[in-house]
């Protein structure tokens, strides 16, 4: 349902994972030219190095996941799985974008400059789905209390 706080929280992981898409994750300097590392690429001195697509498409369909569960309120347990689809997804963006980050030679004089707001909001959207699911879990346990009084 729409007025439910679990729906506020999905709703917010929603728009977590799409700043992450979004927003540079990081910047750093490789061999002393500067690069920027977003979902859809590295950005080597403002051209493009190489394409992370992959990348940005886990980013979208986490994005993507919660707003579909909202409108699932009435099989709250669907609900609960495929949030935690969108946990492991979540973590799946993290992992993908490690492996791509530590793809580059490490021997070329990597140095982080800084990590982007776009790095952040993956977890606060796992905390913030992981929020949801208790919550979904706590109306899954009140309708089954009704249907066991009702017996």
């Amino acid at each position: 349902m729409l007025q439910r706080i679990q729906t506020l929280f999905l709703l917010l992981a929603s728009v977590c994972m799409l700043v992450a898409t979004v927003t540079p994750l990081a910047s750093f300097f490789y061999n002393g030219d500067p690069v920027v590392f977003e979902a859809m690429g590295m950005y080597r001195s403002g051209d493009l190095e190489s394409s992370t697509w992959a990348l940005f498409a886990i980013g979208a369909i986490s994005a993507l996941l919660p707003i579909v569960t909202v409108f699932l309120y009435k099989t709250r347990i669907l609900q609960i799985r495929i949030s935690i689809f969108n946990i492991f997804l979540m973590v799946g963006f993290y992992l993908y974008f490690g492996f791509l980050i530590f793809n580059i030679n490490p021997e070329a004089g990597l140095q982080f400059q800084k990590i982007g707001i776009g790095a952040i909001m993956p977890v606060i959207a796992i905390i913030l789905t992981y929020l949801a699911i208790r919550r979904i879990g706590a109306d899954e346990i009140l309708v089954r209390s009704f249907h066991r009084l009702r017996k």
